[in-house]
């Protein structure tokens, strides 16, 4: 199964779920840094031992069903499903943006 969605928020944070070969994956553009830039980018990955416990999380029999799910999805359930990816990531990557004018 592969399959891909979408999401940009109010504030144009930008939100992308993939799923590939079992495995889930998702990307986020942020907006705010932590370090006083304007965005912070990142990559989560919840590989296949961790996906039963994910699904289980979600109240989800399966991907498919997850991602029927969250097409219906609204800006705040998409910053909890981002929190709940990083609760079960295998992999991870940040990025922030730096504010270099100080």
């Amino acid at each position: 199964m592969s399959d891909s969605m979408n999401f940009t928020a109010d504030d144009r944070s930008e939100y992308s779920i993939r799923i590939i070969d079992g495995t889930v994956k998702m990307d986020c553009y942020l907006m705010g840094s932590i370090t006083g830039g304007t965005g912070t980018e990142c990559f989560h990955t919840i590989g296949l031992e961790k996906v039963p416990e994910f699904l289980e999380s979600m109240n989800s029999a399966s991907l498919e069903d997850f991602m029927t799910v969250i097409s219906k999805y609204k800006q705040s359930e998409w910053t909890n499903l981002h929190t709940k990816v990083c609760e079960h990531q295998t992999d991870s990557f940040v990025w922030s943006e730096t504010n270099w004018d100080d």
